[in-house]
């Protein structure tokens, strides 16, 4: 199963979810006649969140085979040395040569230490965004522990929270939060659940169809994909995440407005996985995700993505069904 890319007639990769992104398939499924419930539902969620994407714009053709390039790191210059001439005693001679008092120089260990350690060049982050995005496609499960800060100024209020992120496909997800406890997020292929009793003793509930509520799950895939075309790119330094080396390269939108004003992916070194991003919405909304530690194509139970409401909880709105 390979459903990240966005060319139609290719499947690959999965998605993670940026939770504002649900507001998205919610406010699908209400309308201007809402009951004064649902609409309160919707206006919270909005106020949380921000408001629902608009359907994604078609990238830009990419280059063929950039995914095949390697990520350029200049390598520091090596530390020259001279050669070291012997001289040779003289057998016979009449009379002792006079001695030299200079010290020699050391010999050569070559199992010894090497030249001091420098600062690695520049990188290029085209290639690395490459790599990381033909990383990402290659998958089709992930299962990951997460962290989230979402930081809203305009309600002055903080929210964080941890647990474990399941995911297989592009609309097959679910993540259980340890804290809050009991508040889940669950796509089961077919719908998208929020459940955060946490919040409100309420499930919301969309249909997950092609469009707008694919690409919103679909969040980092589609950060990937258009990273280099949509945004402009800059390295911003290495930093070590779960004891993963990172290299962190931030993306500035090319044109405004646009959906996330500003991005940070924190990309692996040894395997081009990201494991935290970092978007601020339109509306000021501040999400940070971190995933470590990281199982790629890690084995998981169908029945994981599986939802039923639990019973006597109000479901919004109670006319969505799904297959």
């Amino acid at each position: 199963m390979r459903l990240f890319r966005p060319q139609p007639s290719r499947s690959g990769g999965i998605g993670l979810l940026a939770v504002g992104s649900l507001v998205g398939a919610f406010s699908l499924a209400c309308s201007d006649a809402d009951s004064p419930e649902v609409a309160e539902a919707r206006a919270r969620i909005e106020a949380e969140f921000g408001p629902r994407d608009a359907p994604a714009r078609p990238a830009a053709a990419e280059a063929e085979a950039v995914a095949q390039d390697e990520v350029q790191v200049e390598e520091p210059n090596p530390v020259e040395g001279s050669d070291q001439a012997e001289g040779s005693d003289q057998a016979g001679s009449a009379a002792p040569a006079e001695e030299d008092t200079t010290p020699a120089p050391e010999a050569s260990d070559p199992d010894g230490p090497g030249p001091p350690d420098e600062e690695p060049g520049p990188v290029d982050v085209d290639s690395l965004l490459a790599l990381a995005n033909s990383a990402y496609a290659s998958l089709d499960r992930l299962k990951a522990a997460f962290s989230q800060r979402i930081e809203n100024p305009l309600l002055g209020r903080t929210r964080e929270g941890r647990g474990t992120w399941y995911q297989a496909g592009r609309n097959r997800f679910r993540m259980d939060f340890d804290e809050p406890a009991d508040d889940i997020y669950v796509a089961d292929g077919s719908c998208l659940w929020l459940y955060e009793p946490s919040l409100h003793d309420q499930v919301m509930v969309s249909p997950l169809d092609e469009g707008v509520e694919i690409g919103s799950v679909d969040i980092l895939g589609r950060l990937l994909s258009q990273a280099r075309t949509t945004y402009r790119a800059a390295d911003e330094g290495a930093e070590e995440i779960g004891g993963v080396e990172t290299r962190i390269v931030s993306l500035e939108p090319r044109e405004l407005p646009a959906r996330y004003v500003e991005v940070r992916l924190w990309i692996g070194v040894s395997d081009r996985y990201v494991r935290r991003f970092r978007i601020r919405e339109e509306n000021r909304t501040l999400r940070t995700v971190t995933l470590t530690p990281l199982e790629p194509q890690a084995r998981i139970d169908p029945a994981v993505f599986e939802y039923a409401p639990p019973e006597g909880v109000p479901v919004f709105p109670d006319d969505v069904r799904c297959d």
